[in-house]
């Protein structure tokens, strides 16, 4: 036993430079740990701050939002509605706007253009935009189809949309389930500075 016990004293002994010069990196210190544990909260606080200081930017920025419908029946002229408002990001603006048409020898029908809209800037610059447009037009004296007056049909959607700063887009084209009137729903949303 007492020879089995010297060979593995002088394998150790042996081994412990071979061990050494194989670059196996000492373990930390209970100092430099703390050190190093200190460094990432600060570079994580610092990274934590700048993205509040951001979204508190973004979030106190106003967004001009305008609204173009263009309704047009057949090749006659289109008409054209907007709408403009300016809506602070993250918030939500509301424009209501109604009336009842009162034809002769025919039932009282509403008339309104009502937009939602709440606008979210992006850190790329670009503008979520969540709408809601409520639209039942007025048309002179309707349209008739097999003897029946039809009043003009009406448009309720809502949805989210991505916009690039100031640039136009082109969101819906609801057709008329009786005519052959359309209505395209163009918007944009401009960042003010």
């Amino acid at each position: 036993m007492k020879k089995f016990m010297l060979i593995v004293a002088c394998l150790a002994v042996l081994c412990a430079p071979a061990a050494a010069q194989t670059g196996t990196p000492a373990p930390p210190t209970p100092e430099e740990t703390k050190v190093k544990v200190e460094e990432a909260l600060a570079i994580k606080n610092k990274n934590d701050e700048a993205q509040a200081n951001s979204m508190r930017a973004r979030a106190m920025t106003n967004v001009q939002i305008e609204l173009t419908l263009t309704d047009q029946t057949g090749n006659a002229p289109a008409e054209k509605k907007t709408v403009s408002m300016i809506v602070a990001s993250s918030s939500l603006g509301k424009v209501r706007t109604a009336g009842t048409i009162r034809p002769q020898a025919d039932a009282p029908y509403p008339v309104m253009l009502n937009v939602d809209a709440r606008p979210y800037l992006n850190a790329d610059g670009s503008v979520n935009l969540e709408l809601t447009i409520e639209y039942y037009p007025l048309k002179d004296a309707g349209t008739e189809k097999e003897g029946v007056k039809q009043r003009p049909s009406g448009i309720n959607q809502s949805q989210t949309v991505v916009l690039q700063n100031g640039k136009p887009l082109a969101i819906s084209q609801a057709a008329d389930p009786i005519t052959d009137r359309k209505v395209i729903v163009e918007v944009k949303a401009t960042v003010l500075k």
